[in-house]
């Protein structure tokens, strides 16, 4: 038997672009369920330094800044039971298996968004409050996991990376607007500061709810489900291929990956996901979700403003509000990045400098009184560099492997798990979180930095040792590299049987006539 044919190089960067404008037009809508989640992050993170939030929320406190504060018990519940409503929404995502689709897990995501936003703002007390978190994270559960696993299986193997990691750019997108309705209705009496910003969040639900009448599931759902004619359907609405050879070797390549790995593992149950080669995947999934957290971006983005008042920043609204500004550019350099730089070498070092970032800004309150301007400069930079860092490699990275990683047949499930695990130590860092930084405990402000910092390093590591290269490779191809059990490190070498099957000008993929599995001709055959 001869040997397979190398991989042939990729299309240019700008033909994949054009030629793939539909399901990248596409992704970016799907992605708002992003940045319904970045939105809601910012906005209740600026509630919390809000003075008409705090009137009916909080305390007086001479001795704060703004002379107003949130006790510790009430900014952990408001914080964490967001965390608590999205792993409900993962044991519903578990328990559903391969039945609930895409389409009508991100609905469901719409429906409990309109529920939570209107009970927040027919309410001030603080039950009322605590049960539209509770709701609110049951919403976001279901938009996040379903909104990057529609993008993931999708998208073309060639621009999978980038699409993905929309997702982080519109999460930064959503935070820049949260803080900026946050900061110019400040300004409104009475409780209008707070619940304007709320009501805002009716939008994306809206235009969601809207979109998802038009738009098919994914092709390899359809696969999953034996509806073998809506995954051509979808993948010539998704991506606009007239071809219609082409769109039945795609489908094609998309089954035969599905019914070898049926074959393998027939008879199997949702505990496979723990079983032989699933289980590598299965680790790889949860590790690469939680590592999201990990970086220190839940703290920095849930906590902001209150950080930047109690370390005495003047104006920390606006110097937020500048942070995601410039972190947005980093975001937008994700798109190329990810095309041009391997997954592995991207998170490795956006990680050591997110360490740089968090060990600098917990030094900076250190050595220095916390009245300092140094210390406030200091601050304010490091945080600004933190964030652009996450936004070009750490955000998008860790969601492209986290959904390209698990197998076809248990992805739902895998994500849907590794997004549960995800919220509950979400929960856990929005729980103790104001135990370390606010006055009325432990008060420890930018010093929290510490512990950021190191569990970065942590990051850095266990990437260089564990994660695969997967940059270039289609879904199906990664299916043969982890049931061979191939070396994290040698994923990016090796020569694969299975070669891509991927529309690169104009519907008309540069790779098929090259390719040694899965020719037109053959599939017109069978």
């Amino acid at each position: 038997m001869a040997p397979p044919t190398p991989k042939p190089p990729p299309a240019p960067f700008r033909s994949n672009f054009l030629a793939e404008k539909r399901i990248i037009t596409i992704c970016f809508f799907i992605a708002l369920g992003q940045f319904q989640y970045g939105y809601d992050s910012a906005a209740i993170a600026g509630f919390q330094s809000m003075p008409a939030f705090l009137r009916v929320y909080g305390y007086e406190d001479p001795t704060n800044p703004i002379g107003l504060n949130i006790s510790t018990d009430v900014q952990r519940l408001i914080q964490s039971l967001m965390n608590v409503g999205g792993f409900l929404s993962a044991i519903v995502m578990y328990a559903s298996h391969t039945k609930l689709s895409r389409r009508i897990g991100l609905w469901l995501g719409c429906g409990f968004a309109f529920l939570s936003v209107s009970l927040m703002i027919g309410t001030t007390s603080l039950g009322g409050l605590y049960a539209g978190r509770l709701l609110l994270g049951v919403s976001n559960g279901f938009f996040v996991p379903y909104s990057v696993t529609y993008m993931t299986e999708s998208a073309p193997a060639l621009l999978r990376g980038p699409i993905v990691g929309m997702s982080t750019f519109q999460t930064s997108l959503g935070a820049l607007f949260g803080i900026l309705v946050d900061n110019y209705c400040k300004i409104y009496p009475g409780n209008a500061p707070w619940q304007v910003p709320l009501g805002v969040m009716y939008i994306v639900p809206t235009i969601l709810t809207i979109l998802l009448a038009f738009l098919p599931d994914t092709p390899r759902f359809y696969v999953t489900q034996g509806q073998d004619e809506k995954a051509i359907n979808a993948v010539r609405r998704l991506r606009g291929i007239k071809d219609e050879a082409y769109l039945r070797a795609e489908v094609e390549d998309i089954k035969s990956a599905f019914l070898l790995e049926q074959e393998l593992h027939s008879g199997v149950h949702l505990n496979d996901m723990f079983r032989g080669p699933d289980l590598r995947r299965t680790l790889l999934c949860f590790a690469t979700t939680i590592g999201g957290t990990a970086t220190g971006v839940t703290f920095m983005a849930g906590f902001s403003v209150y950080l930047f008042v109690q370390a005495r920043v003047g104006s920390p609204f606006e110097w937020v509000m500048i942070s995601l500004a410039i972190a947005l550019t980093g975001n937008m350099a994700a798109f190329p990045a990810m095309r041009y730089f391997g997954r592995r070498e991207l998170l490795i070092g956006t990680s050591v400098i997110s360490a740089g970032m968090m060990y600098g800004m917990a030094i900076a309150y250190t050595v220095s009184a916390w009245t300092d301007p140094a210390a406030s400069r200091a601050l304010v930079a490091m945080s600004i560099v933190f964030t652009w860092i996450y936004g070009i490699g750490q955000g998008p990275v860790m969601w492209a492997l986290s959904t390209e990683i698990p197998s076809q047949r248990l992805r739902s499930q895998t994500v849907g798990t590794a997004s549960g695990l995800n919220f509950i130590v979400g929960w856990v860092v929005s729980f103790c979180t104001p135990y370390f930084i606010n006055p009325d405990k432990l008060g420890w402000g930018p010093k929290y930095g510490y512990i950021w910092g190191s569990s970065n390093l942590v990051l850095a590591l266990w990437t260089f040792f564990y994660v695969p290269e997967t940059k270039g490779r289609s879904l199906e191809q990664l299916e043969e590299l982890f049931e061979k059990g191939v070396s994290a490190r040698k994923f990016s070498s090796y020569v694969v049987e299975r070669q891509l099957v991927e529309d690169s000008v104009g519907g008309v993929p540069a790779e098929k006539e090259k390719a040694t599995t899965v020719q037109v001709d053959d599939v017109e055959k069978r």
